[in-house]
């Protein structure tokens, strides 16, 4: 596309997909973040309080009330995945894109693109050439882009393309708008069409503003050809949806759930400071002084003259109702989420054996592997991508090849050990196989171990599967 056609798809992106979606990306954002005052203020309803004082009191006890298990959800699933090999079909040895997994860093990098996927459904990577190599050969360059970002548009898995005389491939957009502050890169199937934004305040750079895209000034700056072929934007989802059906990630479910938490909590709260003690009352009578007020209030028994006089005492709120009604939210947010109970605090979860145990992680377990299934495929669609740009056809076109993900399995060292050992004497498996799957042992490790043994003239030097 040429200048013009850029800076009207960039305007009709911002007007359009993007400003859809910024609503509900914004309120996951903001359900992942601590409170502050308005904040909290906002979040619960707060309209007892009759003084600026009372009411600073109540939002004070909002901001402590917050018991947020979204961030922790996501840390237990987004811990559990890592990626630590990309095998070539056949699964025996390392294929050649994993060279440029390592220089772009993808060890550390993965991890926002997994957890940006879970929390907001949807998260990208851009793979785009860079400068030749000393060796002369053309590098990959990888980066992640959170959809906060980043919107992609994608053709429809059936809809016939006339220009290419057949169906559209919805593995890769139509093309893939990126917004940092007033900058704006463009990506299509042939370039990257940088685009400024000029005479616009950076306050009113935000989605939320209704006039941005209307006043904004936009200012072509530049196209950077990539050859790539195809828009260069892979996208990663938490699971593989059918075509019309919502992306949503495993936060946005939960949101309702978490503020149930919330105002439990924040209701509980608020009895424990005005009613959690036994409180007394008189009626019919006043102190003369400060002093005969004070000394009726220490004494153990109180006299009156007056028949008209009557004491008593109001009971103590019992907050064991309180307590009941936020453990029955965290087990529905525990079973909804498939988050083991004892990893969200509940009680009553004790003395339990290994096996018990392990079935009490079958859901997560089920959960983590539908995650991988999803993601991997896209990692596999990066790492093609990859050995496309850097010239490596054979890679290129190898389906078969498929990332390989650490063991993240909630067993014991020795009871995976044992497993291991049985697996070699009773069906005969090489142990140095089996060595992968030795928890904590990368691939990194396997192959110092393997020229170890190579070293003592145990095994022959020949190509061992990865």
């Amino acid at each position: 596309m040429n200048k013009t056609q850029a800076v009207d798809a960039a305007r009709n992106l911002l007007q359009g997909p993007r400003a859809f979606e910024a609503e509900r990306l914004d309120a996951i954002d903001v359900a992942m973040r601590p409170w502050n005052p308005e904040r909290a203020f906002a979040s619960l309803t707060i309209k007892s309080a009759r003084s600026d004082a009372q009411k600073a009191r109540l939002i004070n006890l909002a901001c402590k009330s917050q018991t947020n298990f979204l961030p922790l959800i996501l840390d237990i699933f987004g811990q559990g995945l890592k990626v630590d090999n990309y095998l070539a079909s056949g699964g025996q040895t390392t294929a050649e894109p994993w060279t440029w997994w390592q220089r772009n860093r993808m060890d550390a990098r993965q991890t926002g693109i997994h957890r940006t996927a879970l929390q907001y459904g949807v998260s990208y990577a851009t793979v785009l050439p860079s400068l030749t190599t000393a060796d002369d050969v053309p590098a990959a360059v990888i980066r992640g882009v959170s959809p906060r970002q980043m919107t992609a548009v994608y053709g429809e898995p059936l809809e016939w393309d006339p220009r290419q005389g057949g169906p559209v491939d919805d593995d890769w957009p139509i093309m893939a708008l990126e917004m940092k502050g007033p900058m704006i890169r463009l990506y299509d199937e042939k370039n990257v069409h940088f685009i400024g934004v000029k005479n616009v305040p950076r306050s009113a750079l935000g989605w939320t503003d209704p006039n941005y895209h209307q006043a904004s000034n936009f200012e072509y700056i530049e196209g950077r050809a990539h050859d790539v072929g195809v828009c260069p934007v892979v996208r990663y989802r938490d699971r593989m949806l059918l075509d019309g059906e919502e992306v949503y990630g495993i936060i946005e479910p939960l949101i309702p759930l978490q503020g149930r938490i919330d105002e439990t909590v924040f209701h509980m709260l608020s009895s424990q400071y005005v009613a959690a003690f036994k409180q007394r009352y008189v009626t019919g009578w006043m102190p003369k002084d400060e002093e005969q007020a004070l000394r009726q209030s220490a004494s153990d028994t109180w006299f009156f003259g007056d028949a008209n006089v009557k004491a008593g005492q109001f009971d103590e709120t019992d907050l064991n109702n309180y307590i009941n009604s936020q453990s029955s939210a965290i087990r529905d947010l525990s079973a909804i989420a498939q988050i083991p109970p004892q990893s969200m605090g509940v009680s009553g979860i004790s003395n339990l054996s290994e096996a018990a145990l392990a079935g009490l992680e079958s859901g997560r377990e089920r959960k983590s592997g539908e995650l991988e299934t999803s993601l991997g495929e896209s990692h596999e669609q990066l790492m093609r991508t990859c050995a496309h740009i850097t010239g490596d056809a054979v890679s290129a076109a190898d389906f078969a090849s498929e990332v390989k993900w650490a063991d993240a399995t909630a067993r014991s060292f020795a009871q995976t050990v044992d497993g291991l050992g049985k697996l070699g004497t009773m069906l005969g498996i090489p142990d140095e196989v089996l060595w992968e799957d030795i928890p904590g042992w990368t691939k990194t490790k396997v192959e110092r171990a393997m020229a170890a043994r190579q070293a003592q003239g145990e095994v022959p030097d020949v190509p061992f599967p990865e």
